[in-house]
């Protein structure tokens, strides 16, 4: 190579440093904020994370705490204290005191701790179990119509709870000395794929009491 062909090679890398130079002066700090940026946003999820499990233990050793207390009334009461608080998990907490009030002897109180999940916006998980925690807890206390059509729409094919409705609308129809209706339900029960064993044996005992037959095995597994 040549003097004059080196010396433009040198010329040439020494203009493309400057150049490099003259772009980390003028965009480099583009670099920096996306980089401390990256950064913070890494720290602030880090800092979110923990404050979630940080306000999520203490709301745990909260309702532990309530449910320590000796009687279901005062139970009910802490319970209470803690509902606005409870964030996602309110509902929880407000079926739980339902159930303690329930404990307590104070059935108006459940009732209304029950309706008032049950016209939340909660998923129908939980409404239509407060719903029927209601009804059952109502039994014949409730108007006969009004409980009639709540467990029909309960008891609906695909409902999440039908088995359960359908073994209310049963004792409603032994209560109404209807048996037909309760050997037909209580049948339904039994073959009934969704519904636990322990709910098919009550429905097999009453069957039995009824002086009806029960069906046979190979009915439910053909269903």
């Amino acid at each position: 190579m040549s003097d004059s062909d080196s010396f433009i090679e040198e010329v040439t890398e020494e203009v493309r440093r400057d150049q490099l130079y003259k772009y980390v002066r003028k965009y480099g700090w583009i670099a920096v904020v996306l980089v401390v940026g990256a950064v913070g946003v890494t720290g602030f999820l880090e800092w979110q994370k923990a404050s979630l499990a940080s306000d999520a233990q203490a709301r745990g050793d909260q309702f532990a705490a309530a449910l320590d207390a000796e009687d279901p009334a005062a139970r009910a009461d802490a319970l209470a204290a803690l509902t606005d608080e409870a964030g996602p998990a309110a509902v929880i907490v407000q079926l739980r005191r339902a159930a303690e009030l329930a404990e307590a002897g104070d059935v108006d109180g459940a009732v209304a701790a029950y309706d008032a999940v049950a016209t939340s916006d909660a998923g129908p998980v939980y409404t239509e179990l407060a719903r029927l925690k209601s009804v059952i807890l109502q039994g014949a206390e409730m108007d006969a119509s009004a409980r009639a059509a709540e467990l029909e729409t309960l008891a609906a094919p695909g409902a999440i709870y039908r088995p359960l409705a359908l073994e209310q609308q049963a004792i409603s129809a032994l209560a109404a000395d209807d048996n037909d209706t309760a050997i037909a339900l209580y049948s339904e029960l039994v073959q009934d794929s969704e519904a636990t064993d322990a709910l098919r044996n009550r429905a097999s005992q009453v069957l039995v009491a009824l002086g009806a037959e029960i069906p046979a095995l190979s009915q439910l597994l053909s269903e």
